[in-house]
């Protein structure tokens, strides 16, 4: 059957670049991916940077950095991270927000888009899944990042071992009213307010704000998501380590 077909798909070709394990996991009853599969992510991306912004800005009303912003109005951080930065959106609506900004992708074409915006001070091709802790940020973004991530247990664990005290990790999910962890048709991956909840307060987390908020259009059709801002972290002493105690599942 067509589960079958795409286990031989995925045998074939481990890294997943056309993304069969994603087709395989929306019939599951229960999909099993834990995250995109990076070549996947990579090569959807490095396909689509060059029409990037015009396609989401104007013809999905793309609002992700603008919410983040909005949300955090009136205030400044010293080290930023831009997590999944691709061509660089957060980074121009965030830069005189922050005075050192980073930022990381998957793609490579992504990056120099981001890279010709001139917003970053530093730009890294790195995979979310693979990120250790070593430096430190005051602000943590993602925006409409962790909806390639099924499992956010990790991230969520880096981040917090990522932040300076007072740091701030802001991000934004598609909401999923049930279940913790749904991949959607559209093959990303929708999260429900309870698990966001969950996992935040697993990694450290003591004030945690989410703001029901439509993210973009998709055929015509709102995409409800969440606006989340993560505080009020333990002293480092509390937290130290790398996260690896952290499940996946």
């Amino acid at each position: 059957g067509a589960i079958a077909a795409w286990d031989r798909a995925v045998a074939a070709d481990p890294s997943d670049m056309l993304g069969a394990g994603l087709k395989r996991d929306l019939v599951r009853t229960h999909p099993v991916a834990e995250a995109m599969p990076a070549a996947f992510v990579e090569a959807l991306f490095d396909q689509y940077a060059a029409h990037f912004d015009t396609a989401l800005v104007q013809s999905l009303d793309y609002r992700a950095p603008w919410l983040l912003r909005e949300a955090l109005a009136g205030r400044h951080w010293g080290r930023a991270m831009d997590l999944g930065c691709g061509t660089g959106l957060a980074g121009q609506v965030f830069r005189d927000a922050v005075d050192w900004l980073a930022g990381c992708d998957l793609s490579a074409a992504m990056l120099a888009q981001a890279q010709a915006k001139g917003v970053y001070d530093r730009l890294d091709k790195t995979d979310l899944a693979t990120l250790e802790i070593g430096e430190r940020f005051d602000l943590i973004l993602a925006a409409d990042v962790f909806v390639y991530l099924g499992a956010l247990e990790r991230i969520t664990a880096w981040c917090a071992g990522s932040l300076t005290a007072g740091g701030t990790l802001a991000f934004t999910v598609e909401a999923e009213p049930a279940a913790p962890v749904t991949l959607r048709e559209s093959r990303r991956f929708a999260h429900s307010r309870a698990y966001i909840d969950e996992v935040l307060t697993a990694a450290g987390f003591a004030r945690v704000v989410v703001t029901e908020a439509v993210l973009r259009q998709d055929r015509g059709a709102p995409i409800d998501g969440f606006v989340v801002l993560a505080e009020g972290l333990a002293p480092r002493l509390d937290r130290q380590g790398d996260g690896e105690g952290f499940a996946l599942a």
